[in-house]
């Protein structure tokens, strides 16, 4: 008779196969995970800049109160660039501690968009009722937002608003004549005292055009009647199409 083969000894080694494959999957999940953190870096830096705007009390929109936010932040800035927010993040350091060191925090908003950071005024803050002269407490502000605009390339626009209630004296016949002569003086402000180049700032005229809130409260035309130094960033043009 024949002898029996003796039986294959069992791989107990295959398990080596199946330890490897998922090592190789952990390898190629970290890897998107990666990808993916460099792709969305932007957006963590506009997050990370709507929470420091969130719990940071500089300042408040509205004509009152003493609870101060930023307004515009988190994901309505996802347009920001990484030069926008740093921007913003300077001026934040800035406005803070003026507004603290003379109690306006709730006459001071600053607030960013995808291609501008706006700096809102109060009215009673710059001008008395009915006029177009600075206040004399409202040059030590507005040198202070100059020192830290003066150095940088943007062009600026400075707006002047109003609230809906008609004006008719000898020097304003309406409230387009008289926003235009407040976004002047605030101009003029920011490039004499300030040092602001002539050729990177120029005044828009509003009235009672864009308002911030409803005109049929006095909280509401309190806070229309405003002035607004608008810092501009140029979008990239779109990538053409083929």
């Amino acid at each position: 008779m024949r002898k029996r083969k003796a039986a294959k000894a069992e791989n107990h080694e295959r398990w080596l196969i199946t330890y490897a494959d998922l090592i190789t999957l952990l390898l190629v999940f970290f890897i998107v995970l990666y990808a993916g953190s460099q792709e969305d870096s932007k957006k963590f830096a506009v997050l990370a800049q709507g929470l420091r705007s969130a719990f940071n009390n500089v300042a408040m929109e509205g004509g009152g109160g003493t609870s101060a936010v930023f307004t515009g932040s988190g994901s309505s800035n996802a347009g920001g660039s990484t030069q926008e927010i740093a921007d913003f993040d300077a001026l934040t350091a800035v406005i803070q501690k003026v507004a603290q060191e003379r109690g306006i925090a709730d006459r001071i908003n600053l607030r960013m968009e995808p291609d501008r950071i706006v700096i809102g005024l109060t009215g009673d803050l710059l001008f008395g009722s009915g006029s177009a002269a600075l206040r004399p407490s409202a040059g030590p502000v507005l040198d202070t937002i100059a020192q830290a605009l003066r150095d940088k390339p943007n062009e600026i626009r400075v707006e002047g608003h109003t609230d809906n209630i008609p004006i008719s004296t000898p020097e304003f016949s309406s409230n387009w004549e008289l926003s235009a002569a407040r976004a002047t003086a605030v101009l003029r402000r920011l490039i004499d005292e300030g040092g602001i180049p002539a050729n990177r700032i120029f005044a828009a005229a509003y009235g009672d055009s864009r308002p911030r809130a409803d005109n049929a409260t006095a909280d509401g035309r309190a806070a229309n009647r405003r002035a607004e130094i608008v810092v501009l960033y140029p979008q990239a043009a779109p990538a053409p199409t083929r």
